[in-house]
């Protein structure tokens, strides 16, 4: 006949091994998400670093005086010799 100490103890390892497995299980499952994370955050840092190259060749092309003249003249800037006439004055319909 088994002693009732035994029977306590085969409950006692039992239960220690179910609590190993689903820790193990929760270790895996923690795994495959952090995972996941990360190929989401490498796929978010190359969009960025796409998003970078693209800013910086803005900012070159920013630089040359043939963009900054652009820019100018679109704010309605002209230089000094010249006129800035309205866009109505020069309206094909008008005979001018």
């Amino acid at each position: 006949m088994e002693k009732p100490i035994y029977r306590f103890l085969h409950l006692v390892f039992a239960l220690g091994t179910l609590h190993l497995l689903v820790l193990g299980g929760l270790e895996v499952q923690r795994f495959f998400h952090t995972q996941s994370e990360i190929r989401a955050a490498v796929q978010q840092v190359q969009a960025l670093e796409k998003s970078v190259a693209a800013l910086t060749g803005e900012v070159d092309s920013a630089q040359t005086p043939v963009f900054r003249e652009a820019m100018a003249r679109r704010m309605g800037y002209v230089q000094k010799d010249e006129v800035l006439y309205p866009k109505s004055a020069l309206n094909p319909s008008t005979g001018r």
